[in-house]
Parts: C-alpha cells; structure tokens; sequence
C-alpha cells in the first residue's frame, strides 16, 4: 500500500517538473473557428474543458440577439 503511494507521488512530482519545465500548459489563439454555425456551436475541448474565448463569444453574440429582440419587441 505504501509502495502505491510512493509510485502515484512520483508520478505526479513527474507531471510538475515537466509540465514546469516547459512554463506550463501553451496558451491557445483567441481566434474562433471559421466555420463557426449560429444554431449549433462546437468549440474545442482544451485541458479543462471548453475554450473559453469561444464560448464567451457566443454568450456575447446571443446578448446582443435578445437585447436586439427586445428592442424590437417594444417598438
């Protein structure tokens, strides 16, 4: 059982020095995809999920539909 610990520890003290090494993870362009569809947006998975910046262009986008909407609504 102590053996398990060990090997997972250096495993993971492994994973720090590397990752460290090359001064972390890369940063990604903030570029979105060109083929980029309105009605069925795809992004593209990263290290811990979803591009940000991708996904905070679309919430961005769909705003200013709904703010445009309502404006329209009203008048």
């Amino acid at each position: 059982m102590t053996l398990m610990f060990v090997v997972i520890a250096l495993i993971t003290l492994a994973l720090l020095f590397t990752v460290g090494k090359r001064d972390g993870l890369p940063e990604v362009a903030p570029e979105l995809r060109p083929e980029v569809d309105p009605l069925h947006p795809r992004f593209d998975v990263v290290f811990r999920g979803y591009r940000m910046d991708e996904v905070d262009a679309v919430i961005d986008e769909l705003r200013a539909q709904n703010a445009r909407l309502k404006g329209e609504q009203v008048s």
